[in-house]
């Protein structure tokens, strides 16, 4: 598969083998090659939320329990799998490269050093620990892997093509393992999960093919309908933010893609806004649409109005102790008795707003690297906004920060890190003179790299 079409066209190639057209065009799809083990090779790094998801829904145990009969080693095999696909990932790309610091390494060392007077703060035991050590281990190594692997335009197309398998995947699985729980309300979701994240999932794999609506022309009605058909089981979720978050990087596409690009998305956001207001409005059980109804200003319902209290409590503590309460402490100022939860978990209490997370836990230092790790991420986008997969995945970025708005805490929310060291791996688009002097420019043979 490959990005754009059209008879072979040559390309410069520096070295290091990155091939680069001269004068692109952002409204023009980019003849970028991409190969299966490009996707195989960034798929470990999107992953992760469906491993957890599809570990829960107990589709792999049941699949074996008939032939070994014994499935308890089998629980959380996706999950481990993906993390030593990570962990292999990182050590042999980094140590080809000779333990290099990748590019765009920097902005998440000072984010990193930002967050460590929360570290400081953080208590000892139960959800604070955890928190602090996947905030240490897991999300930076997929924050590592992500800036050594997705360095060139084919593997952040591969992205989008590994979004939009894990979306349909997903799809498929929830009309074939439907909590019931959740069919008692009118609504669909994977078993084992809850709405919010069957819809992210799924929200993922809308967002990727509208992406390839606008850089493949020989998939783009296939990427159409495929993109018009998941929102149906995105709608039948019942679940509020990944639809406002769809909306948003839809917007976020449309305006930053620039010429013919543009009217290539024009069919397929009237086509998912043709289905969606029918929909909504006829199609949908009278439970179901009630849900929606606070996103047109209807009254709130008991989960909007926690998550709208949990906003202003971290809003005014934040305001009260501008340090920050240490990772994983908002828990210590929600009074009891004010939130429902599981069993087990009552102290795994969080904003459910990335932001305000960031700022209430981790203070203004902390905030103040958030704030730093944005400007580099606009600044790389700026200098390389005439390249379409960068626009790509910052859709896909735009997608995945809406998401963190909403729901999950900051570990939970790893794809937001994952997309920034997806477009800050590209470099900042400026060679020095130096550079560009001592590089070998070399015309690539008609059909490398193009088809």
């Amino acid at each position: 598969m490959s990005v754009g079409q059209g008879g072979p066209r040559p390309f410069v190639t520096e070295a290091g083998g990155r091939p680069s057209k001269a004068r692109p065009d952002a409204g023009a799809t980019t003849d970028v090659r991409v190969r299966v083990r490009d996707v195989a090779t960034v798929l470990p790094l999107v992953a992760f939320p469906a491993a957890a998801a599809l570990d829960a829904s107990g589709v792999l145990t049941d699949l074996v329990a008939p032939l070994s009969g014994e499935v308890g080693p089998l629980r959380h095999l996706l999950l481990y799998a993906d993390l030593g696909a990570v962990a292999l990932l990182i050590v042999v790309t980094w140590a080809a490269r000779g333990f290099r610091a990748p590019a765009g390494a920097l902005p998440f060392l000072v984010l990193f050093l930002s967050f460590l007077p929360g570290f400081a703060l953080t208590s000892l035991g139960g959800y604070q620990s955890c928190k602090a050590l996947q905030m240490l281990t897991t999300t930076p190594a997929f924050v590592v892997a992500t800036l050594l692997v997705v360095d060139r335009p084919a593997r952040r197309v591969a992205l989008l093509w590994a979004s939009a398998g894990i979306g349909v995947l997903v799809a498929l699985l929830v009309m074939v393992r439907p909590d019931p729980a959740s069919q008692a309300v009118d609504t669909v979701v994977l078993a084992g999960t809850v709405s919010i994240t069957t819809a992210r999932l799924i929200g993922h794999g809308v967002v990727g093919l509208l992406c390839l609506v606008v850089l493949l022309p020989r998939w783009r009605l296939a990427a159409l309908c495929g993109a018009v058909a998941l929102e149906v089981p995105l709608l039948m979720t019942g679940s509020r933010g990944p639809l406002v978050a769809v909306a948003l990087s839809s917007l976020v596409l449309a305006v930053t893609v620039s010429g013919k690009g543009r009217w290539r998305l024009l069919p397929p956001l009237v086509g998912l806004g043709g289905l969606i207001a029918p929909t909504v409005a006829t199609a949908l059980p009278e439970t179901l649409t009630s849900r929606f109804a606070v996103l047109w200003g209807g009254p709130l319902d008991a989960s909007a109005e926690v998550r709208v209290m949990l906003s202003r409590l971290a809003a005014e503590v934040f305001l009260e102790r501008p340090l920050g309460l240490g990772w994983g402490g908002f828990g210590s100022v929600v009074p009891d008795g004010s939130l429902i939860v599981l069993p087990g978990l009552e102290d795994a209490i969080y904003p459910h707003n990335l932001l305000l997370e960031v700022a209430v836990e981790g203070g203004l230092a902390a905030l103040a690297g958030l704030a730093l790790l944005s400007v580099a991420l606009a600044r790389v986008l700026w200098t390389r906004r005439a390249d379409p997969t960068m626009v790509a995945v910052a859709t896909l970025l735009t997608f995945a920060f809406a998401n963190s708005l909403f729901s999950a805490d900051l570990n939970g929310n790893y794809l937001v890190w994952v997309f920034a060291a997806a477009l800050l791996a590209a470099g900042p688009g400026r060679t020095p003179r130096s550079e560009r002097a001592r590089r070998a420019v070399v015309v690539s043979p008609p059909g490398v790299g193009t088809r």
